[in-house]
């Protein structure tokens, strides 16, 4: 949320006074009325699947939350006009954040106007500084227990401090028909949080002489239909999100998704999206780009992408539980994902098998468990899967993004002087964080069969109190 807080008060302007007006309605009408409602408040300039979402989640918040009340209220000078309102759901204290701003030339309508899940509240009692490991675990579990409660959370959440799992729990359902409980076992979906296998993998073929950082796409991809575009778009700026180009995951790809499999197949699907600016000028979050990596690994080794990151990075870092999935495959302790559909306040679950990608791919979607992403972390630090001249490489010229900075396929943030690196993921029925914090060795897995949610933010939590132990700031 924004810097300057005015606490619960709206203020005397029109979006105050809009604000206002939702909240009214919110908590004296039902959804039917706020169907009838809501359209006519929200102005035409807003994008009908945007309007549709928000309505939906206002209608969410009226028909499940039991009502909303105002938790604080803040303006941002960095966006005049912008109103940010955190709520609570009087029923089980789920938070959210309204993000709403006024029609300058229809002042009684919403220009701009998002509600979105907001797990922040939650950490109102977080320890600011270092605590013991007992006292570490005693607040994971309570936290853990107020998810359950709050937003049913299903998941596990691991913590090694460098040298011992000092915190391993697990909560809910793996498979919600037959009631079968979460365990240590449990395979989840890791959504984007595999990006860093896609990543590393680029970094090894560089650092045995195969391929430069600098090496264009049309060099190592020939067969990419836009070759002039290709000609200026080099690795290093796949890595970090600057190629200009966007998703793959558009209507076309959902319609179809059996026909992607390897990374091969998505090239035609890429080539035809719109580019989202010029290379190597702005950061565009590319989910393309990182299937342009996978194929690149394939050109590059003379293996496929999945035998490449089972040979180079799953067998040498002892990852035994992980691997990449097909829609119509069983694979043994695969946890089901469900997220909702009918707004933010509902509690009501879906199965993602119609939403979810039919196989992992370059960009995230394969499995893993808290146990192998922390074994991927250990080797990756120990320098196992890339040396220590490598893994600098991948933290220079890191593109800024959000409250850290994006380096070649994993972020990075400081906090109490020390570095916190990973990836978080969430996508429907997913949600997925690893941290490590650097200089420690330590780190920090969550895997959650829900999303997409707001529960990553509790790795960064753990992250900030495990850097804090032994600093000097």
């Amino acid at each position: 949320m924004a810097a300057q807080s005015n606490h619960a008060q709206l203020p005397d302007t029109p979006v105050g006074k809009l604000a206002g007006e939702l909240i009214r309605h919110i908590n004296a009408d039902g959804p039917s009325r706020i169907r009838q409602w809501a359209p006519d408040a929200l102005s035409p300039s807003i994008a009908p699947d945007d309007k549709a979402t928000f309505v939906t989640n206002l209608v969410s918040a009226a028909r499940d939350s039991g009502g909303l009340d105002i938790i604080d209220v803040r303006t941002d000078p960095h966006q005049p006009g912008m109103l940010e309102v955190a709520v609570k759901g009087r029923r089980n204290g789920q938070a959210g954040l309204f993000w709403l701003n006024a029609d300058t030339a229809h002042p009684d309508q919403l220009a701009q106007a998002m509600l979105v899940p907001m797990d922040d509240p939650l950490y109102d009692n977080w320890p600011k500084g270092p605590v013991s490991h007992a006292e570490l675990g005693k607040q994971i579990h309570g936290l853990l227990d107020r998810l359950v409660s709050v937003s049913d959370f299903s998941g596990c959440v691991t913590v090694f401090d460098g040298r011992d799992t000092v915190f391993d729990e697990c909560r809910g359902l793996a498979e919600r028909s037959f009631h079968m409980p979460v365990d240590h076992q449990t395979k989840f979906h890791i959504a984007s949080t595999g990006k860093m296998f896609t990543a590393v993998a680029i970094a090894q073929l560089v650092e045995a002489g195969k391929l430069s950082w600098d090496d264009t796409l049309a060099t190592r991809v020939p067969e990419y239909p836009d070759q002039a575009v290709a000609k200026k778009i080099t690795v290093w700026q796949l890595l970090h999100h600057t190629s200009g180009l966007g998703d793959f995951m558009v209507p076309e790809y959902f319609e179809h998704a059996g026909r992607y499999v390897n990374p091969v197949d998505y090239l035609e699907l890429i080539a035809r999206q719109p580019r989202l600016g010029d290379p190597g000028k702005e950061l565009s979050y590319s989910n393309a780009g990182y299937i342009l990596l996978g194929r690149i690994i394939e050109n590059v080794s003379g293996e496929s992408y999945f035998d490449y990151i089972q040979h180079h990075i799953f067998e040498p870092s002892q990852m035994t539980s992980s691997g990449f999935d097909s829609g119509d495959e069983i694979t043994p302790g695969l946890a089901v994902g469900y997220y909702h559909d009918d707004g933010m306040f509902s509690q009501t679950w879906k199965a993602n098998w119609a939403q979810g990608i039919y196989k992992g791919s370059p960009a995230g979607g394969g499995y893993s468990t808290n146990a192998d992403l922390l074994r991927f972390a250990k080797a990756l630090h120990g320098g196992k899967l890339v040396n220590a001249t490598t893994l600098a490489k991948m933290f220079e010229d890191t593109v800024p993004a959000g409250p850290g900075a994006i380096g070649a396929g994993i972020d990075e943030r400081l906090s109490h002087g020390r570095y916190i690196r990973g990836h978080q993921g969430g996508i429907e029925g997913t949600t997925a964080n690893l941290e490590m914090v650097w200089e420690t060795g330590a780190a920090v897995a969550l895997t959650s069969n829900e999303g997409p949610s707001q529960h990553w933010l509790l790795v960064e939590k753990i992250a900030d109190l495990l850097a804090a132990e032994g600093a000097k700031n």
